[in-house]
């Protein structure tokens, strides 16, 4: 699962659709595209309606279909429909790959104007992190309402925007685009009424004008703390601390190059040079911050797990696919640009499997490494932005009892649907996600449900200086080895 900023690259490693954003699709083009967008989730999705009942998504694809059915349809305007669609399903894996190609048009105009401020949705506050500076509202600042709307009405219209599990999970993603999803919803506006609340209590009504992208890019914020690339040191002369980063390369150029066998070299070199860093420095105890991190592919992260496993593991206790002819196509076409490694084991489970039937895909144990080996006490940070395959690793962590999870629950679910293949519409040429698989969490617990830390830590507050939940961890760390 990638990192939710839009601005930290996605723009520019986009799904793009077949047609331009200035098409207009006729009424039955799209009708026909909206039928194949319902049946294809239907056939391929491992349990479409896990979460939405069938009769109730079926009211949706019936409203869907009279809003299409009136009038020509830009193809802005189908992503928009179709991924509203796609995201009643409320998984995180379902949904129209890409962004908008509206908004990409948008932005390509040197007018273009955008939301000012960025937000963050936590215990039910939506505090502003990000604002331009001598700006009427400030970073800190509360909203209590969007264009005379109240919060809780505007983030439902922003997030309907957003395939999650949970509203949080959509919050959590949100952070970083909010341009992008007040766009969405609000279109071009030169200027946005908002009721703030100030740190000090007073509340006040402002107009605040929208700003161009290069200003959005300026603003400033509340401290944040940076949590990105690999950082490996000794924290006191009994505690080591691993911030492994994503669990990909990180100077890779596409996701093609992200995962070759060199990268999974490089990061296990990194690995096993800090492990011997904290063996010679006696530690006793690990932090393994997994907070802020993406996710990424178990052949970089099995490499950590190995280091401090007491026997063997895998990073699910099942790994259940629904076969279906858009998997089969989507796995072929791997094949075809010359995958010749899990696509084609693939390709062999699929051989003779009828098509709506679902296969346990066999995921082999991952043993602990030969030779010397850390064996102290280790804890995992997980903060709510944590996702994917660090879920994973914390998961593994706590279901085999390699350690202790610390921090705040995470917002992406330790069981959860995935494996995603996609398939395309041909008439608009937008490519649709799904998640082919369930993939249980190692203690087969087979409920959709966040990781639930051991330990909860305070949260962050922002504008904090330092990192106030490292320093808990280390209190805590430091209590039980006394």
């Amino acid at each position: 699962m990638l990192s939710r900023s839009l601005f930290a690259g996605l723009v520019a490693n986009l799904l793009l659709p077949a047609c331009h954003a200035q098409d207009l699709v006729p009424p039955q083009d799209a009708l026909a595209d909206a039928q194949m967008l319902y049946d294809g989730l239907q056939e391929a999705h491992y349990d479409l309606f896990a979460t939405t009942p069938e009769p109730l998504y079926d009211q949706y694809f019936r409203e869907l279909r009279e809003e299409l059915a009136s009038e020509p349809r830009s193809l802005p305007q189908l992503h928009r429909a179709f991924q509203r669609f796609a995201a009643h399903a409320h998984f995180a894996h379902t949904r129209i790959e890409g962004l908008n190609p509206g908004f990409l048009e948008y932005l390509s105009d040197d007018d273009a104007r955008l939301f000012p401020v960025s937000f963050e949705v936590r215990d039910g506050e939506v505090i502003i992190t990000q604002a331009p500076a001598n700006f009427p509202a400030c970073p800190g600042d509360r909203i209590i309402s969007l264009e005379g709307a109240a919060n809780s009405d505007w983030l439902a219209r922003l997030t309907r925007n957003v395939p999650a599990e949970t509203a949080p999970f959509a919050y959590a993603q949100m952070e970083g685009s909010e341009a992008y999803f007040v766009w969405l919803e609000y279109g071009a506006r030169e200027r946005f009424t908002l009721e703030i609340e100030s740190q000090d209590g007073a509340r006040r009504t402002l107009e605040l004008p929208a700003i161009s992208y290069d200003a959005l890019m300026d603003r400033e914020g509340l401290s944040r703390l940076d949590l990105n690339g690999r950082e490996a040191r000794m924290l006191t002369d009994e505690i080591a601390y691993l911030r492994p980063g994503p669990f990909y390369d990180l100077e890779a150029q596409s996701a093609e190059t992200a995962y070759l066998p060199e990268a999974v070299a490089r990061f296990s070199d990194f690995v096993d040079a800090s492990f011997e860093t904290f063996l010679a420095s006696g530690a006793e105890a690990l932090i393994l911050d997994l907070r802020n991190n993406p996710g990424g592919s178990n052949a970089f992260s099995d490499l950590v797990l190995s280091w401090i496993a007491d026997r063997p593991f895998r990073f699910a206790s099942d790994f259940r696919i629904r076969i279906s002819e858009q998997s089969i196509a989507s796995n072929q076409a791997r094949i075809d640009a010359g995958d010749t490694g899990l696509s084609r084991t693939l390709a062999d489970l699929y051989d003779g499997v009828p098509v709506g039937e679902t296969v346990s895909f066999e995921i082999d144990y991952v043993h602990p490494r030969d030779g010397r080996r850390f064996e102290g006490r280790v804890y995992a940070l997980v903060n709510r932005q944590s996702y994917s395959n660090a879920v994973s690793v914390g998961a593994i962590i706590q279901d085999y009892g390699f350690g202790v999870v610390m921090g705040e629950a995470t917002t992406d679910m330790a069981t959860t649907y995935g494996a995603m293949e996609h398939f395309p519409l041909p008439r608009t040429g937008l490519v649709v996600g799904y998640p082919k698989a369930l993939i249980i969490r190692p203690n087969g617990d087979e409920s959709s449900t966040p990781l639930i830390p051991d330990v909860r830590l305070p949260s962050p507050r922002l504008g904090d200086e330092g990192d106030r939940v490292l320093d808990a961890a280390i209190t805590h760390v430091e209590g039980v080895l006394r």
